[in-house]
C-alpha cells in the first residue's frame, strides 16, 4: 500500500468506519447556510457543522471526521447548526389512498 492511500484511509478513518457501521453523512445547501456537513446513524446524530466561510470541502470533511471520532468515543455530539437546536426529524410516511 502506497503511502497516498494510507494517509487517505487514516484522514477518513472516523467517516469509513460510521457508513460501514450502517451510518450516514450529508454534504448540502440549508437555507440560509450555504453548507453543511451531517453525520448520523440511526436517529441518532454524530455532528451537524455548518461550511465556515472560505473553508474547503475537504478542511470540512476533516472536521466532520473529528467530531465523529469525538461522538464514538466519548459520546459528546457536535452540533454548530440553529445554535445547537438541528435534531433529526422522524421519516414522514404517507397514506394510502
Amino acid at each position: 500500500m502506497d503511502k497516498d492511500t494510507t494517509q487517505t484511509e487514516t484522514q477518513w478513518a472516523n467517516i469509513d468506519a460510521l457508513i460501514k457501521a450502517g451510518g450516514q453523512i450529508t454534504l448540502d445547501r440549508m437555507a440560509p447556510l450555504d453548507g453543511v456537513a451531517v453525520a448520523a446513524r440511526d436517529r441518532e446524530l454524530y455532528a451537524a457543522l455548518w461550511r465556515r466561510p472560505d473553508e474547503t470541502v475537504t478542511a470540512l470533511l476533516q472536521r466532520l471526521g473529528q467530531a465523529i471520532g469525538t461522538a464514538q468515543n466519548t459520546g459528546v455530539w457536535t452540533n454548530e447548526i440553529d445554535d445547537g437546536r438541528y435534531v433529526l426529524k422522524q421519516p414522514s410516511t404517507r397514506k394510502r389512498k
